[in-house]
């Protein structure tokens, strides 16, 4: 009988494994793809070469838990951080700003980048200086998720030049507008990456495809007595007398556990314990809608971008990853990743109509793009990227607990205190073993008298501090 068995072989799935192993545990991990990821993961760009990742991910100071993950992988020197925030910023009429910290005390090491910033008034200056010290002074976040973060904002976020710097942030680390997304969410990525203290948002861009962050995962887990297998789809958890006893594979196959985690979206449970995902407790989760992220790859005879990393203001652009610098791509030519987060409106358009809406916005705001020669292209798109934190969804985000004795939930979508990212799944992994590990403590001393608690009562789980 094994250990554990974990479920999906996304960030959540491999820091639940490698949490599972801390524990003694010779844990199972089970990826129906050919590469470790999920939603972030990378495969060969048939097309342009290289690497190509399903959508352009980065990691912040503040990361955390995700960042130990990857040195406990040996990967972290794939993900340098940057000493500070310090990011070029144009605009499509060629005016330019740095968005950066200063040596002043947070929140005030942003504030000489914002008044040097072109593209905003000083009224606008004034009203956002004002937002920023309700952000941080705010208590009880979790109050906020019943309005949008624009609404809570007010007049901070009136009008496009002022929604326009939200956005720059809330689109590219939510997945939403600033109009979309919960105020509870949204003032939680404001505060804890750009507000509480300095360098949180310093920026790390993979200098390597995402599954290869992951890939060392396989040896550390095997070292520990553990085993991941690549392209092994899990068909049915299955459950006896209100008890995990085991996952049955899509080929047949039957792997008695004494302890399962489902590390994957909503959809992931519904498919493989669709009677669990259907009790009164955890049915809400299936409520959650999706949000689309795309990516239009081009590449160009030659270098087009003025940083291997901007953003562009208030433009469909949002953000431009140089892959050939950041990755060290070999060649005089340039291949250029826009990534646009909250892509609902272009996620259904064929690839042409992507290419042809975009590129004058290049053109736009980087000229050197309209002299170069476009020698290829492709449009990637994940339709179901995130979920979506709209005003409302506090409730449909789970914890790792189940129903079922022994079943535990993880993924980016849990109760992880954090948005949809890599560190809310890094954080959910270890949440889930940390759930069990507790029921196991309680079961125990239960039947052996030692504590007696109400019926129904379940041990909790808090979120884990780093």
């Amino acid at each position: 009988m094994r250990d554990c068995v974990v479920v999906g072989g996304g960030v959540a799935g491999v820091a639940a494994a490698l949490a599972a192993a801390d524990r003694g545990w010779r844990p199972l991990l089970l990826e129906r793809g050919p590469v470790l990821g999920g939603m972030a993961r990378s495969h060969p760009d048939r097309q342009l070469g290289g690497e190509l990742d399903c959508g352009q991910h980065v990691v912040l100071a503040c990361c955390t838990e995700h960042r130990a993950l990857l040195r406990r992988l040996g990967t972290d020197h794939l993900v340098p951080l940057a000493p500070r925030l310090d990011v070029l910023v144009v605009d499509e009429r060629g005016r330019r700003a740095r968005l950066g910290e200063s040596p002043l005390a947070a929140p005030l090491h942003l504030g000489p980048a914002l008044v040097r910033m072109p593209f905003l008034g000083h009224r606008d200056r004034l009203a956002i200086a004002g937002a920023v010290l309700r952000l941080r002074t705010v208590r009880d976040l979790d109050r906020l998720d019943g309005v949008d973060l624009a609404t809570w904002l007010g007049a901070a976020a009136r009008g496009p030049r002022r929604r326009a710097f939200w956005d720059l942030v809330t689109i590219a680390t939510c997945n939403l507008t600033t109009a979309e997304v919960s105020a509870a969410v949204g003032a939680f990525v404001l505060r804890e990456g750009f507000l509480l203290r300095r360098g949180a948002a310093a920026i790390g861009v993979p200098r390597a495809g995402l599954s290869r962050l992951l890939e060392p995962a396989a040896a550390v887990l095997a070292a520990r007595g553990g085993e991941v297998r690549l392209g092994a789809a899990a068909d049915r958890v299955l459950v006896e007398d209100g008890a995990v006893r085991g996952v049955r594979t899509a080929a047949g196959e039957v792997i008695p556990a004494a302890r399962v985690i489902v590390a994957g979206p909503p959809a992931l449970l519904a498919r493989v314990a669709p009677e669990v995902a259907a009790e009164p407790v955890l049915a809400p989760a299936q409520r959650l809608d999706v949000t689309p992220i795309l990516n239009l790859v081009l590449r160009f005879d030659r270098p087009v971008l003025d940083a291997p990393l901007l953003a562009v203001w208030d433009s469909p652009l949002q953000w431009l990853f140089s892959r050939s610098r950041l990755c060290g791509e070999a060649g005089d030519g340039e291949t250029v990743v826009c990534s646009l987060s909250a892509a609902t409106e272009l996620a259904d358009l064929p690839g042409e109509k992507v290419r042809d809406r975009l590129l004058p916005h290049l053109q736009a705001a980087q000229p050197r793009s309209g002299a170069a020669s476009l020698i290829g292209w492709h449009v990637t798109r994940e339709r179901a990227a995130t979920a979506s934190l709209r005003p409302g969804t506090a409730a449909l985000r789970l914890g790792p607990a189940t129903p079922v004795t022994g079943l535990a939930l993880a993924g980016s979508w849990t109760a992880t205190g954090w948005p949809v990212t890599m560190e809310g799944a890094a954080r959910s992994g270890r949440a889930a073993v940390e759930h069990l590990v507790a029921t196991q403590r309680w079961s125990h001393a239960r039947t052996r008298g030692i504590v007696c608690l109400p019926t129904g009562t379940r041990p909790v789980t808090t979120e884990i501090a780093t």
